[in-house]
Parts: structure tokens; C-alpha cells; sequence
């Protein structure tokens, strides 16, 4: 079962911005954890304001699948079953 998923997400240098898509999978990083390459790498090294949180989403987008934080979101709705028709209409990697 996917849902249509709807939310405003923080970015640490964009500020908030509104996110759509169809949410096709949810990630807890603590019993599933990250490589320590993407944890300790050189993208956010000096970024004290970065947090690694522990749920990771992975949406379906229209510029195709994108993974976001989900404790970075500030609100959000979620539709139950209707994703999984909108989900035929977005591109797929």
C-alpha cells in the first residue's frame, strides 16, 4: 500500500519547501544503519546545524525518487491507497 504523501521540508540552506509524491518507503537508519561513508563524509563535515536523524523516507517525486528526513519535515498529510495510482505517473529509477 502506498500513500500520496504531502509536506513542508526544512533544508539547512533553502529554508522550507513545500514536497509531494508518493511515499514508497520508510528506513529506520538505527536497525538499518548508513555507511559510515555518507555519515562522516565531505558534504556536511563542517555543517554544526546537520543532524543525521533516524527515519529516512523515500518519496517518488515528479524529477524522480528522492530521500528525505523524515524528522526534518515540518507538517504533513498523508493519503492512504490513492498513491499507488499517482505512482504509474511518475517516473521511476
Amino acid at each position: 500500500m502506498k500513500s500520496l504523501v504531502l509536506f513542508s521540508y526544512r533544508q539547512p540552506v533553502e529554508g522550507s519547501n513545500f514536497r509531494w509524491g508518493v511515499l514508497s518507503n520508510q528506513r529506520d537508519t538505527k536497525k538499518q544503519p548508513l555507511a559510515e561513508s555518507t555519515l562522516r563524509g565531505p558534504y556536511r563535515w563542517d555543517d554544526i546545524a546537520f543532524d543525521r536523524s533516524r527515519t529516512l523516507d523515500t518519496v517518488l517525486t515528479t524529477k524522480g525518487p528522492k530521500v528525505f528526513y523524515h524528522e526534518r519535515q515540518r507538517w504533513s498529510v498523508r493519503v492512504p491507497w490513492v498513491g499507488s495510482l499517482v505512482a504509474k505517473f511518475l517516473p521511476q529509477a
